[in-house]
């Protein structure tokens, strides 16, 4: 009998534990398994607007994918997914080849309404996409430089506080356009108004009920007017990649995959989906934030085994009970301001500190060590420089 495969696509926050135990999963259910990513390094979406705030390095916030698949014996595919044959039971990649499976998870992430409109600009999802507005901060030194974000939500607001906060960007101006009538619309209240005070003060133009129609090499198009840009983040929330639609799963209005609390599709019970990507039954206004993909993972690991077992014992992977997926009651939110404090929220509840801000580079750099290669996990990040610079 062919060992069955295990065919992971995308290195994702969610699919990182099912990937750091690939070696005994296989050995455990006789499987093979092979991850396809288009990235070899997953960017960590918690510490990526202090990596754009000059705390920490690219080489802080990435967690490289080859070492942990050598680690594991996976077989590592650099490429796109950009199709799902469920007939033929093969993920289709972007220069036409195929890999086949018995058990695909997919970790893709989400992708950013508009980006039809907004070629020009460089998009929050999925989170890698952010090295571009890294290197133009990095090339923009003391130049007079405007960057504009597009979306005043928790990602452009938090990307807005650490850029405004470095002093070596002396000519960069900043705007940020908001459709809603205040920052931060999803959190409290008083969190976007000491957002929209402090990116004020710190000379940064806010602009609420402005809706971009567009970006590209003149600017961002708004009714009426053409803002000039020399850079414009897209940060305008979350929609699904069209494979899952493509492929006649079940999909939400915005394309996200349908999956049961297992995080099994409610069509093919083959098939496996998690982190932003996902609507989990019961869980669907869950918001789009790291900490629900991370807590999926152990969730996605487990029942990814399940359905390798069933398998293996000649049964139906769609009628294996599974462990469900619980999210936190309140998820938690650990936001940087490009100062040495953070904002920790929870529901209605909302409170500031500089211990605040070592929680959140404690709790980061726990997750993101969890996973570092051995060469990679003594690099130079300090905890009290970090608090001390922001």
């Amino acid at each position: 009998m062919s060992p069955l495969r295990l065919l992971i696509v995308g290195g994702g926050h969610a699919s990182l534990p099912l990937l750091g135990h690939a070696g005994r999963l296989a050995e455990a259910e006789g499987a093979t398994v092979t991850l396809v990513s288009d990235r070899s390094e997953l960017w960590y979406s918690g510490m990526t607007p202090e990596w754009l705030g000059g705390v920490y390095t690219q080489t802080d916030v990435t967690i490289p994918l080859a070492p942990i698949c050598e680690r594991e014996g996976v077989r590592f595919v650099q490429a796109r997914a950009v199709g799902l044959d469920r007939d033929a039971r093969e993920v289709v990649l972007a220069d036409g080849r195929r890999e086949p499976y018995d058990v695909v998870a997919f970790d893709i992430g989400a992708v950013n309404p508009g980006r039809a409109d907004a070629e020009a600009a460089v998009w929050t999802k999925p989170p890698w996409r952010i090295e571009a507005l890294g290197r133009f901060l990095d090339e923009a030194g003391g130049a007079r430089r405007h960057l504009v974000i597009v979306g005043g939500g928790a990602a452009g607001t938090e990307t807005a506080l650490n850029v405004t906060a470095r002093p070596d960007l002396h000519g960069l101006s900043v705007t940020v356009l908001e459709p809603g009538q205040r920052l931060c619309p999803e959190l409290p209240t008083r969190v976007g108004a000491w957002a929209a005070e402090t990116l004020r003060r710190r000379g940064a133009t806010v602009r609420l009920g402005t809706r971009a129609e567009g970006a590209d090499a003149g600017g961002v198009h708004l009714p009426g007017e053409v803002l000039p840009a020399d850079a414009v983040l897209w940060a305008t929330g979350s929609v699904g990649p069209p494979l899952f639609g493509d492929a006649g799963l079940s999909v939400t209005e915005r394309g996200l995959a349908r999956v049961d609390v297992g995080l099994r599709s409610v069509d093919d019970g083959r098939v496996f989906v998690a982190g932003d990507s996902a609507s989990v039954a019961g869980r669907e206004a869950l918001p789009r934030i790291g900490v629900h993909a991370v807590k999926q993972g152990p969730v996605l690991r487990e029942n990814v085994a399940q359905a390798l077992r069933a398998l293996g014992a000649g049964h139906d992977p769609a009628r294996v009970p599974l462990r469900p997926f619980r999210p936190y009651p309140v998820a938690p939110l650990l936001l940087s301001t490009g100062e040495p404090s953070a904002w920790w929220i929870a529901g209605p509840v909302a409170l500031k500190s500089r211990l605040l801000l070592r929680l959140k580079h404690a709790v980061d750099r726990r997750w993101i060590e969890r996973y570092r290669s051995a060469d990679t996990a003594g690099s130079r990040w300090d905890a009290r420089h970090a608090a001390a610079r922001g």
